[in-house]
């Protein structure tokens, strides 16, 4: 199978944004950038990396305390209109309704995501009955793992929606979740976020690319 590697972009200005494109769009298949960190965004470069890297490109607003979002609903509006009928994909987080509700009128491809970052529920098949209602192009879930149960869980789930037909990224965050990171992506996740360095991880627990490729290049032989 093709592994499918994506690069979180956490830039703080538009000229490091594309630094970091055009450094590395030819080695990873996603680049999936952060918009609430560009202290000088505006609607035109958003527009411009739509253009630029079309069905490559993942964006998202802000996502669990990391980072405070600057943008205000209009101009996340203005985002989301951009992306209609385009082949890039928004990933939106279940908490963020007023977004979600505004692309019901809208043709977008979308992550749909629920992300818990203190533990992995019990509730899982429910979780993705609300995911279900938006009509996701990918499921996404991550949860922390406390244990190895909680990989467990989250890989059994992957594999049901992988029987249905979904695509899908579930994933663990923190030292229980790494497994899920490797047979995640070998039991066919959508893709593996993969930063260059640990420093620019989006998430605990993410695995640099180097470290995957060696990992998949020794499982593989």
């Amino acid at each position: 199978m093709k592994i499918k590697y994506c690069l979180p972009i956490i830039k703080y200005s538009k000229e490091e944004v594309l630094t970091a494109v055009a450094a590395y769009r030819d080695e990873y298949q996603y680049l999936e950038i952060w918009l609430d960190p560009i202290k000088d965004i505006d609607i035109q470069f958003v527009d411009r990396l739509i253009y630029m890297l079309r069905e490559k490109l993942i964006l998202l607003f802000h996502r669990g305390d990391k980072i405070k979002t600057q943008l205000s609903g209009a101009q996340k509006k203005e985002i989301l209109d951009l992306l209609d009928n385009s082949i890039s994909l928004i990933d939106l987080d279940l908490s963020e309704k007023e977004e979600l509700e505004y692309i019901r009128k809208l043709k977008v491809q979308t992550i749909i995501s629920y992300h818990n970052y203190k533990k992995t529920p019990d509730d899982l098949d429910e979780i993705v009955k609300q995911l279900n209602e938006h009509k996701p192009t990918i499921y996404k879930i991550s949860t922390m793992c406390d244990d190895e149960k909680d990989a467990l869980k989250l890989l059994e789930l992957q594999q049901i929606l992988r029987r249905k037909g979904k695509k899908c990224i579930v994933l663990g965050m923190g030292k229980f979740g790494t497994i899920t990171r490797v047979y995640g992506t070998l039991w066919s996740n959508e893709m593996i976020y993969a930063p260059v360095d640990k420093k620019e991880a989006s998430a605990l627990g993410q695995l640099t690319k180097n470290e995957l490729e060696t990992i998949f290049e020794t499982l593989n032989k």
